[in-house]
């Protein structure tokens, strides 16, 4: 068992960073709030201190953020082939696509990401988990998935379990039966004159401007970056936006699954509808089968609505395809939602991150009967 005590890899000066980072905004506080169980490890100290200590993958990290913290990347499986002699976009447009491809090994490799939004803490607490399990057999709940772990083998797994540490810092354990204000404040923050900044409103600005706001939420990082939406070839801000970019071109990753959470029913979201025809074709598949999986799972009300097939948002899934030509799916988790088939009853924790290992079985089962990315015919 890991000491969660020791704090991972930072040097004193990173820490002092931190926390004179971090004393700008107190962290978002809610009344009344049920304690987390044991498993649920979120915290920026607890997510570090498990990815220094990991001895089956391999950490690196790849980013440090405004406010100190590391940026994690854990690596799954034979990473040990060299750089890419082109880039992707030189690559599928040169004589042979393969010449991107290089000598990478014949297994598809994801790339999945949680935290981007620090607040939204379900994809978090099932990352952590999930990597305990890789390194131990089982999860901190005990469990033990002989299907995923199975499925991993097939496959070359990055794993960043949490993107933006700072927002994740100041945010709340988890949303479990928050109000919708609280839910909105601890997300999207709150300006001087105590309005909520509010989902749309937390992109009329980029970066958020910290001098307007008495909390800023779990949203943006400290330089008021929404990293999910630093995705503007040549004007990218983040250190970690441009973390998770690189490692999709450096390792020629074929899928990346991007994990947040919202206060609906988890689900998968539309395709961008800016990538190539075959892969939005393959997006809109794998989306309706996960989706069908939530269902099947008692997670999602067969009556919810799917509303469009495809997107026309751009954000940071867009800097991958443009990285590496992969496929990009995001799932929302919920953050507080009542059970379709029984109301009166809210999800619990386990229910608030199993929509994660749904999605990753049903990818990786698809995946081993048709591959994420036909960089031949795309």
């Amino acid at each position: 068992m890991h000491d969660f005590g020791q704090l991972a890899l930072c040097s004193m000066a990173a820490l002092a960073i931190t926390v004179q980072a971090a004393s700008r905004f107190n962290p978002y506080h809610i009344d009344n709030q049920e304690d987390r169980p044991s498993f649920w490890k979120v915290r920026c100290d607890e997510i570090m201190a498990l990815c220094a200590n990991v001895t089956k993958g391999r950490a690196e990290i790849v980013a440090t953020t405004p406010g100190g913290y590391p940026v994690y990347a854990l690596f799954y499986g034979d990473f040990s082939e060299e750089a890419p002699k082109t880039n992707w976009s030189a690559g599928a447009s040169s004589s042979t696509w393969k010449s991107y491809v290089g000598d990478k090994p014949d297994v598809q490799t994801i790339l999945f990401c949680a935290g981007i939004h620090g607040a939204e803490a379900e994809g978090v607490a099932a990352a952590v988990n999930w990597i305990q399990m890789l390194e131990t057999g089982q999860d901190f709940r005990g469990k033990r998935d002989e299907e995923l772990l199975t499925l991993m083998s097939k496959y070359r797994v990055i794993i960043l379990p949490c993107v933006n540490m700072d927002g994740r810092s100041i945010s709340p354990d988890h949303l479990r039966k928050a109000s919708f204000e609280d839910f909105r404040a601890a997300s999207q923050g709150v300006w001087k004159d105590g309005t909520l900044i509010g989902w749309r409103g937390s992109k009329m600005f980029f970066p958020l401007p910290l001098e307007q706001v008495s909390y800023p939420g779990g949203y943006p990082n400290f330089d008021g970056v929404n990293i999910m939406h630093d995705a503007t070839p040549g004007d990218i801000r983040s250190e970690e936006a441009k973390a998770l970019a690189k490692l999709c071109a450096r390792w020629r990753v074929d899928l990346l699954l991007n994990a947040h959470s919202c206060e609906f029913a988890p689900g998968m979201e539309p395709p961008t509808r800016l990538t190539y025809p075959k892969s939005l074709q393959r997006a809109i598949g794998l989306r309706r089968r996960i989706n069908q999986a939530f269902v099947d799972a008692g997670l999602r009300p067969a009556s919810a609505q799917e509303g469009a097939e495809a997107s026309n948002t751009i954000n940071l899934n867009n800097l991958a395809i443009m990285a590496s030509g992969a496929l990009p799916l995001t799932l929302e988790c919920s953050v507080s939602y009542d059970k379709p088939q029984n109301p009166s009853r809210t999800y619990t924790f386990d229910e608030l991150m199993e929509p994660v290992f749904i999605m990753l079985k049903v990818v990786m089962s698809d995946g081993l009967e048709h591959a994420f990315v036909d960089r031949g015919n795309l």
